[in-house]
């Protein structure tokens, strides 16, 4: 095996407890369940979720762990339904999102009809659903509305004579919900990144292989209408709970981390305390991180830079200032294009993150993103479709608007669109999103660029399998 469990295994002394699972529900699509969003991957790219991820450290100490990734496992409806029926399941907790919240749920149902354990739902959309879901879904024990708090242990242990935090769940006397505010800061114990299958999980920005997620933050303290994150608001992590992690993943042989913070770039100190974390440990990582514009400066990058960062992804979304303006998107056309060219500077790769569809755009301001996305130096381009997000101010407009009803909760951005308005129908916007993609990779400035950084033949299997999968799409 490519890495070394012996630091994990030593902790192993629940073997005689009870089992609990951690579930990825299967799919029809290469899905990417990622806690605040949910949809089918553009590529051949998939990591393992968050929340699960962060849960199998929690659970550690007190239950048997497993974890199933039907995703990345390609294991079917009845592949899971079959191992979640072992004797020595003491409940399940399972991940889900807006892209596939509807087979999640049938799934669960299924389950539930022969097994009386608990089933607890978890996902970023739960705050503003799991009530209703827990009215709607008799079947569903409880919903988890924080993976960092510890209560969820209580649950699983038949502690329940008091509301525990970060959950509503299903009592002998009806519903009981903690209403006790989630602290800035968290602290958790280190995940067991040995239960899921490391060597399956791929992103085209890796250098190296195998790669991990680490999550040092929660939520944003921006408040950008078309996403979830800021509703949050934006919590951090103890640095030195990082560093042990790390340095465990380091123990492990990996050598390719992704920050999946949503903002993983807001505090200078910070950015900085885990970039010495891993210099001053002389830990071997090369890595990449979901950045803002706003917050980029040149003293961050050099530290940044300095501790294996190779690949920035940043939220641009538009090309238009006045739809920036209107989402809350806190940057301008010429803030973008300054800090694209500042990270240029230091050789640190840029993914830019755009939307198609927004209401407001129409076909000009949609060709002027585009026009955008080809004119910046970028290494890769995303565009997504803009989707009515459970939690976002974008759902609420589109629900006062008509454009949506109230039961339209199911949704891909990568997907065929669900809005349609005054200005674009949903075939417009589709037609403008595959173009985007062909206009963006398909220069032959771009290409010979992308050909002239390959390096192995790992490099060429990556680029292909994933321009495929793009293209299949677009």
């Amino acid at each position: 095996m490519w890495y070394n469990l012996r630091p994990i295994l030593l902790r192993e002394t629940n073997v005689n407890k009870g089992k609990l699972i951690l579930l990825n529900p299967p799919g029809d699509k290469l899905y990417v369940r990622d806690y605040y969003c949910s949809f089918s991957s553009k590529a051949d790219y998939c990591w393992p979720p968050q929340d699960l991820l962060y849960l199998s450290g929690i659970l550690d100490e007190d239950f048997k762990v497993e974890v199933i990734d039907a995703i990345i496992e390609k294991k079917s409806p009845e592949d899971v339904l079959s191992a979640l029926s072992d004797d020595s399941v003491r409940g399940v907790i399972f991940t889900t999102g807006t892209a596939t919240l509807k087979s999640d749920l049938q799934l669960m149902e299924r389950f539930k009809r022969d097994h009386d354990i608990p089933v607890i739902a978890s996902a970023g959309i739960m705050p503003f659903i799991g009530q209703e879901l827990l009215d709607s879904y008799p079947f569903i024990d409880g919903i988890l509305l924080d993976f960092t708090e510890k209560d969820i242990a209580a649950y699983f242990k038949g502690e329940r004579s008091k509301p525990l935090r970060g959950m509503v769940y299903r009592g002998e006397g009806g519903e009981i919900a903690s209403d006790v505010k989630a602290s800035r800061d968290y602290s958790v114990p280190v995940p067991r990144h040995d239960l899921f299958p490391l060597g399956k999980y791929r992103i085209p920005l890796a250098k190296r292989h195998p790669f991990a997620e680490v999550v040092t933050s929660l939520g944003c303290p921006y408040s950008c209408a078309f996403c979830t994150a800021g509703a949050y608001g934006y919590r951090t992590r103890d640095v030195e709970g990082v560093v042990e992690e790390l340095k465990m993943l380091s123990g492990m042989g990996v050598k390719e981390l992704l920050f999946q913070d949503p903002t993983f770039t807001i505090n200078t100190e910070r950015v900085k305390a885990i970039c010495r974390g891993i210099t001053d440990n002389g830990l071997d990582f090369t890595w990449s991180c979901n950045g803002d514009i706003k917050a980029l400066d040149e003293e961050k990058i050099k530290h940044m830079r300095a501790a294996g960062c190779h690949t920035i992804s940043v939220g641009i979304e538009s090309g238009s200032d006045e739809i920036l303006k209107k989402y809350s998107k806190p940057i301008t056309v010429e803030s973008i294009k300054a800090g694209v060219a500042l990270m240029n500077r230091y050789r640190i790769r840029v993914l830019g993150y755009f939307i198609v569809g927004l209401p407001g755009d129409d076909r000009e301001s949609i060709l002027k993103t585009i026009d955008l996305a080809r004119r910046l130096n970028l290494d890769y381009a995303s565009f997504a479709i803009a989707t009515p997000d459970i939690g976002t101010r974008l759902r609420a407009e589109a629900l006062e608007q008509g454009w949506i009803s109230s039961d339209d909760n199911v949704f891909d951005s990568t997907d065929f669109p669900i809005l349609e308005t005054d200005q674009l129908s949903r075939e417009e916007v589709w037609a403008l999103r595959k173009a985007a993609v062909r206009k963006f990779y398909l220069r032959p400035s771009y290409l010979m660029k992308k050909v002239g950084q390959l390096r192995s033949w790992r490099d060429i299997r990556s680029a292909a399998s994933n321009a495929l999968s793009l293209f299949r799409k677009s």
